[in-house]
């Protein structure tokens, strides 16, 4: 018998997913480098097909939320790197 997984399941799934992708993506020297010089935006965009909305990645409140009222939807999530007694250490997701 098949396992019955919700629709709610799904969905945060696949937006996990999205999320684990742009920070796999700063992971990269490169990709960091420009991120933090402002010349490149990340952007993560969920397509929910049942509502015909896309919804994206807001760093600043940490959730996915339509595009037509997100404020912002450019880079992020990433780890913060911060500089303690000359060693990088990581902090929380942005």
């Amino acid at each position: 018998m098949p396992v019955q997984i919700s629709p709610e399941a799904l969905r945060r799934t696949e937006q996990r997913s999205i999320v684990l992708q742009l920070e796999r993506l700063m992971g990269y020297p490169m990709v960091r480098e420009q991120v933090d010089a402002q010349k490149m935006t990340l952007h993560g965009w969920h397509y929910v097909i049942e509502d015909g909305e896309i919804h994206v990645f807001d760093v600043k409140q940490g959730a996915f939320v339509p595009a037509s009222v997100s404020s912002h939807s450019g880079t992020g999530p990433y780890l913060q790197y911060v500089e303690h007694d000359g060693q990088i250490i990581d902090q929380d997701i942005l």
